[in-house]
């Protein structure tokens, strides 16, 4: 017989080693205790339904909550069942016993696999193709990681609006007044202490955030993350908060930033964005039918191709999803990073301080 119940802190030491036998040996999951109890460990609960058989674990599924309100917006994470233990649709029952025992307003996450589409198509949510949109330095003749050699040439807007600002921010606390309640006709709804905790307490990433503001007033906050390989880095796009009517102006205003730390290119993984808008920002967005363009999504480790990241939302009359790479665990790392270990564009703001 199976048990499905909420996990607790004291089954952390199990299902990290349940992680290693059955998900992926060594996985960071597997490994770094305090990344673990930093993604799932809320109070004294974990973020996680488990399926037990007498002492064993036999199957998990994760989630991870957008904001702290009382019907917070959820995304799923570690998905797994034993597939040895004639237990069929042991997954489903899982995800079954979270959504009807956590209340919530709303599920939409990145990551989606291919092997769960016709599941998610079963319980009538949204399958999403997201989009990989990207800028190539032009200032940058020799490309390590990126494969463009056959891209028309394109050099990005020019950020010369006076009533406009891109500040980097290092202090939550200065983005306490951003109207983030606004936005709650956009899926998933993320508050303050989910920014805060997110992007400025991640055990392992170096997040940076930039406030745009147009006339001395926050319009949106953007957030990124350089990744590196072979000397060489990238600076991407992994969330992006308030209306997307600032997009060209931000686009350019980021486009300066990639030229000054001399990064590759700029990405951004996403979807919800109007596509115009976005080639009028000076996007390419990536054509995942050729093959002689390159942008790469996957540097942990670094492989060079063009990889789709899929995601799901719920259908919802009233809420429009809009997703970002750093949406549900898309952007967790797979590598410890030591503290000595920094991205390019550190080193080089350090340099220059």
């Amino acid at each position: 017989m199976v048990d499905i119940r909420f996990a607790t802190p004291d089954d952390t030491a199990h299902l990290m080693a349940f992680m290693h036998q059955h998900w992926r040996a060594d996985h960071i999951l597997s490994r770094n205790e305090a990344l673990f109890r930093y993604d799932f460990q809320d109070g004294d609960r974990l973020n996680m339904a488990i399926a037990t058989r007498g002492e064993d674990i036999v199957g998990l599924f994760g989630f991870m909550k957008y904001n702290s309100l009382d019907l917070p917006d959820l995304a799923g994470s570690l998905w797994k069942v034993r597939e040895d233990i004639g237990e069929p649709m042991l997954g489903l029952r899982l995800r079954r016993f979270v959504i009807a025992n956590v209340p919530h307003r709303y599920f939409a996450a990145p990551g989606a696999g291919l092997q769960t589409r016709a599941i998610y198509h079963l319980i009538g949510m949204d399958w999403i193709e997201m989009e990989h949109y990207f800028i190539v330095n032009p200032d940058v003749t020799h490309h390590t990681l990126a494969r463009v050699s056959t891209l028309e040439p394109a050099m990005p807007a020019i950020w010369d609006d006076a009533d406009t600002g891109l500040a980097e921010v290092h202090d939550p606390y200065q983005l306490v007044g951003f109207p983030l309640a606004e936005f709650d006709h956009i899926g998933p709804n993320k508050d303050w202490d989910y920014v805060c905790r997110r992007f400025f307490e991640h055990p392992i990433n170096d997040y940076r955030v930039f406030v745009f503001t147009q006339r001395g007033e926050p319009a949106n906050i953007v957030v990124c993350r350089e990744a590196m390989h072979d000397s060489a880095s990238v600076l991407r796009v992994v969330d992006f908060y308030g209306d997307e009517q600032h997009m060209r102006t931000i686009t350019a205003a980021l486009a300066q930033v990639m030229r000054s730390e001399g990064h590759e290119y700029l990405d951004f993984v996403c979807s919800g964005f109007t596509g115009q808008l976005m080639t009028d920002a000076g996007w390419h967005r990536l054509d995942f039918g050729r093959d002689d363009v390159i942008i790469p999504n996957y540097f942990e480790p670094f492989v060079q191709s063009n990889v789709r990241v899929y995601a799901v939302a719920d259908r919802h009359p009233d809420i429009r999803p809009r997703l970002c790479r750093a949406d549900g665990d898309q952007d967790r790392p797979n590598f410890d990073r030591p503290s000595a270990v920094q991205p390019l564009g550190t080193l080089r703001r350090a340099a220059q301080s």
